[in-house]
């Protein structure tokens, strides 16, 4: 595998996906022949995208031909404290109480004084029945 040439890819540019072919994008490379480069937008694209592809490719291919690199790892122990001869103590929680299941009863919770039910009484005046209005006979 060689380095890839910017004239040679435009050139290939032409033929609606064969430039794809030539940087090792098969896949794209069918799409854009059998929808015509998308229906020439990304065709059209592409104009601008051709260099940078082109760099893609070669940067990866003189990566490649370098062989593998060693890289060197550096792993700093993390030192946690004992826990207590006991253990931890046992976390309290914190917050509202536990709100009850939908469908059951509401149950009082431990340690609360009992709550007594409130009736609610709205203060509206008293309704008068329903009086037509009067009729003007004229």
């Amino acid at each position: 595998m060689s380095r890839k040439d910017v004239c040679v890819t435009y050139l290939l540019w032409l033929f609606f996906g064969v430039h794809r072919f030539y940087l090792n994008r098969p896949c794209s490379g069918v799409l854009y022949l059998l929808t015509f480069g998308c229906f020439f937008i990304g065709w059209f694209i592409d104009i601008c995208l051709i260099p940078g592809m082109v760099e893609d490719y070669n940067a990866k291919h003189d990566a490649m031909s370098k062989g593998p690199t060693v890289t060197q790892v550096v792993v700093q122990p993390v030192y946690q404290a004992p826990p207590s001869p006991g253990g931890y103590p046992p976390q309290q929680p914190v917050g509202y109480p536990p709100q009850q299941p939908v469908g059951y009863p509401p149950q009082q919770p431990v340690g609360y004084p009992p709550q007594q039910p409130v009736a609610y009484q709205a203060n509206y005046p008293p309704q008068q029945p329903y009086a037509p209005p009067p009729q003007n006979n004229y």
